[in-house]
């Protein structure tokens, strides 16, 4: 009997896995919508970048060695960024 029901239930599982693999509605994204994701994140990078470079071009005046080359860092981190998306 117990055996019985435990077949039962992993055919019921079973057949209800197709129902939950075909209800992907809520899971995929619009192509546009992915565009348009991307090209905002690739919109903040670029004037992260550009904010970095003003800060840097401050210099000693406003930051001490150590964080500017901190801002150098971050810098190089966010061009090497760019570099990885523009190579896909």
């Amino acid at each position: 009997m117990r055996r019985l029901l435990v077949m039962l239930m992993a055919l019921g599982l079973f057949s209800a896995m197709p129902v939950f693999a075909a209800d992907n509605s809520h899971m995929t994204m619009d192509t546009s919508e992915g565009v348009r994701q991307c090209a905002l994140q690739a919109e903040t990078i670029q004037e992260q970048v550009k904010r970095l470079e003003t800060e840097i071009a401050k210099g000693m005046k406003t930051y001490s060695a150590e964080a500017l080359k901190k801002l150098e860092k971050e810098l190089k981190d966010a061009n090497d960024f760019i570099d990885q998306l523009n190579r896909k």
